[in-house]
């Protein structure tokens, strides 16, 4: 599996490329074909790259695009021909088109209704810069990972706990009442974590 981290200030602020680098280097495990960082304004998106599909050679990530979209993505679809007759031809043969760009593609689109129509394993954030807002989401079972943080200024993201332990905005101690549940047999919590 791929890794995937970010973070967006969402009181404006500027984020360094030095934070999203530090976050994927916590998941450097996840990339042994490569990391990649953006940055710009108040929003980071780093990824790294485990090669799965012959798509996943061509597309180098975080990925931009020409409408003023950026993507980083761990995603395998299993959709991808009928998503391809969906979203019309490109200037690529179908085998050139990575799973990340089929999911920005489905973005533009659809928005935000473009998740239940992928069909797969996937985690992806996705920047919108010139609306400044981010969009995130995971397949529908959770089998690709996705951790977050927020606090009033500050939203983060990534694929293990870990990533976003490299931020001193997040708490580095146990929680004693999710141990508790836990020990009791109670998992209706699925906003928290250890």
């Amino acid at each position: 599996m791929s890794g995937i981290a970010g973070l967006l200030r969402t009181d404006g602020g500027p984020v360094g490329r030095h934070e999203a680098e530090r976050m994927i280097t916590a998941l450097a495990h996840r990339g042994p074909d490569g990391v990649g960082t953006w940055n710009a304004g108040p929003a980071a998106l780093a990824h790294a790259a485990l090669w799965t599909t012959p798509q996943a050679r061509r597309a180098r990530q975080p990925l931009v695009d020409d409408a003023g979209y950026v993507i980083t993505a761990d995603a395998r679809l299993d959709n991808r021909r009928d998503l391809l007759a969906e979203l019309g031809p490109t200037d690529r043969a179908p085998g050139a088109v990575s799973d990340a760009e089929l999911i920005l593609r489905a973005y533009v689109r659809w928005g935000e209704d473009c998740a239940p129509k992928l069909i797969g394993d996937f985690a992806f954030a996705i920047w919108d810069i010139s609306r400044r807002r981010l969009f995130c989401a995971r397949d529908h079972i959770g089998v690709k990972p996705f951790y977050y943080h927020a606090t009033p200024t500050l939203f983060l993201f990534a694929s293990e706990i870990k990533a976003l332990l490299t931020s001193p905005a997040v708490p580095y101690r146990l929680d004693p009442q999710r141990v508790a549940d836990h020990l009791a047999g109670f998992f209706d919590d699925r906003v928290s974590t250890f």
